[in-house]
């Protein structure tokens, strides 16, 4: 019969992952394997190099929190309250995944590389499924018709990019808060996005019909 393992992959996944998040690519094998209780040969066992484990920990494999909000909505609470929660979200969402993959950059992995263990992009899925809640918003009468991918690529853009600029400068380019840059731009968003013939439109507290 054969052995049960102590450890799961997912287990030693999430061990190695913060470990080589808190101090770097260079980290030992036998570092991460102590903090398993395990041995350096035993993780090889079931990773075969380090640099497959050090890939495999730190690439983003799982589904964002931030999508479920998108694929169940727009739901019937005001339009730019649901924005705000999706853009909170994927504040969260780009914070953990800038640094993951600058200590991946740091390691010399490209990103070609990285994209090869998905069927398809993860920035193509991500635009798709927030250009469906776009084009969604759009059938039920909240936001006028755009190119929803456009709509959908200039958010998520909108959000990555302080968080890399932060990483770069070691604080925030402009000083505000999430709570702030998030109220930004869902109200720039929406006033861009009102329906042609809302003059002067209570986005903060339009409802589905």
């Amino acid at each position: 019969m054969v052995r049960p393992r102590s450890v799961s992959d997912d287990q030693i996944r999430d061990v190695a992952c913060r470990v080589f998040l808190e101090r770097g690519p260079g980290v030992a094998t036998d570092q991460i394997a102590s903090e398993l209780g395990v041995t350096s040969q035993a993780l090889l066992k079931r990773f075969h190099t380090k640099r497959e484990l050090f890939i495999r920990s730190l690439i983003p494999t799982e589904e964002p929190a931030w999508r479920p909000l998108v694929e169940d909505g727009p739901d019937s609470r005001p339009v730019k309250e649901q924005l705000a929660d999706i853009l909170h979200a994927l504040a969260g969402f780009f914070a953990d995944v800038s640094k993951r993959m600058s200590v991946l950059r740091l390691g010399g992995v490209d990103p070609a590389e990285l994209m090869r263990h998905f069927e398809e992009p993860p920035p193509v899925v991500d635009i798709r499924v927030l250009a469906g809640w776009f084009g969604r918003a759009y059938d039920r009468g909240l936001i006028r018709n755009v190119d929803f991918e456009a709509a959908a690529m200039q958010v998520l853009t909108s959000m990555h990019g302080p968080v890399m600029l932060t990483d770069m400068l070691g604080e925030h380019p402009t000083g505000h808060s999430t709570d702030e840059y998030v109220d930004f731009l869902a109200d720039v968003l929406l006033h861009g996005l009102a329906p042609h013939e809302s003059v002067s439109p209570n986005l903060s507290s339009t409802k589905l019909k």
